[in-house]
């Protein structure tokens, strides 16, 4: 009769209560927990402790003895959690904190770990996300002891009210959907992933991953809290990303929106690409100009040697000597003497036949060779 009951209560009145606790301390996933435990006089020289609660007996976590500490823990021996024990107060400090780490601890001293203050640490994910994207959250419950029982997911109306959403037993393998909300218990892992596709506005909020009795009292039971923030899209964006979040954030900070920063990001690549390859192209340009204008130097030098002397050749050499001369390039001329020749023989000169005297006279006459000779690139000066 009494499952009836409360069978109907649970139909009828969709809001479960929930487990709560006044000396709750909640902190975001990634942040940093600390807290101060005074004691008196007489508690000068037992040990010190950090302790986890676990059926109601002491996991130890970290310990201080004589100003030595001893760490029992896997986030103690990585450096995570840290304790002192100075001026009658017992210090501990939990550093990038873990949905894992949620749960009841306390400071305790002595062998027998007296409770010095009791704390129910709430580790909580807080995710941002677009409209139209895909949520997918992790929910690991190893540490917390709920292997067994039923998982559920639910969402937050008050401190003391929780809606069911969809829950799943722990026997079954496949999969339980409520609309868009799907929820999967692996069980060989000790976690539960949930799923929530086309997201709205409308479901910012807070939900709970939880253990669900319904036949126990409280009947939800909070494993995991996610404080989920949806974003419209602005009217001018047309374009949609999924994204989802898995069961640690290993940067300790929250899930941003990060479509506009990607976008952001590539059209500065795209921009520096463009710069580079214009700047090659530039570069490569001048390089040719450079090198065409260098071999029709060259050309021009070598026309001159080819062709015959005359006054012409000479008249062009002159103009090339100045054009040389404007571009500050250096020729060298060589002078080769010889000496008069005999009179047998045939004298040689560069003139022309009209211009040649009919009487020629004996005078003193010295020959001379004269030749260009291109200028190294290595002795300009």
């Amino acid at each position: 009769m009494e499952l009836r009951v409360l069978l109907l209560l649970l139909l009828c009145c969709p809001g479960l209560p929930a487990q709560t606790r006044e000396d709750e301390i909640s902190q975001r996933e990634g942040s940093t927990f600390s807290i101060q435990c005074p004691y008196t006089r007489h508690l000068d020289k037992p040990q010190k402790a950090w302790c986890r609660m676990r059926n109601s007996h002491c996991e130890l976590i970290v310990l201080m003895l004589d100003s030595r500490e001893y760490r029992y823990s896997d986030r103690a021996v990585q450096g995570y959690v840290s304790i002192q024990d100075h001026n009658r107060t017992v210090s501990i400090t939990m550093f990038d904190l873990q949905v894992e780490d949620s749960g009841t601890y306390f400071c305790a001293y002595g062998g027998n770990y007296v409770p010095l203050k009791t704390i129910l640490l709430n580790v909580y994910k807080e995710l941002y996300m677009w409209e139209m994207d895909s949520l997918s959250v992790q929910c690991p419950y190893g540490a917390l002891g709920y292997s067994w029982g039923r998982k559920a997911w639910c969402r937050l109306r008050s401190q003391t009210e929780c809606s069911l959403i969809v829950s799943i037993d722990y026997w079954d393998s496949s999969k339980a959907q409520n609309k868009s909300i799907v929820i999967q218990d692996d069980n060989q892992r000790g976690t539960v992933t949930i799923t929530m596709d086309k997201l709205q506005a409308q479901d910012s909020g807070v939900y709970w991953c939880a253990r669900y009795t319904p036949y126990q009292r409280p009947l939800i039971t909070r494993m995991m809290e996610v404080r989920l923030f949806v974003h419209k899209i602005p009217a001018a964006t047309t374009f949609s990303v999924t994204t989802s979040s898995s069961h640690k954030n290993s940067s300790g900070s929250s899930s941003q929106p990060r479509n506009t920063i990607i976008i952001s990001v590539v059209l500065c690549i795209l921009l520096i690409l463009a710069l580079a390859v214009t700047a090659a192209l530039c570069i490569r340009q001048r390089k040719k100009l450079k090198s065409g204008a260098l071999s029709k130097g060259n050309r021009q030098a070598e026309d001159i040697y080819d062709r015959p002397e005359s006054p012409a050749q000479l008249e062009s050499t002159e103009r090339m000597g100045r054009a040389s001369d404007d571009s500050r390039d250096l020729n060298y001329i060589t002078l080769d003497f010889k000496p008069q020749p005999s009179s047998d023989e045939p004298l040689y000169c560069n003139v022309e036949p009209s211009q040649d005297p009919r009487k020629p006279r004996d005078e003193n006459v010295e020959y001379a060779n004269i030749a260009l000779k291109q200028l190294q690139k290595n002795d300009k000066g």
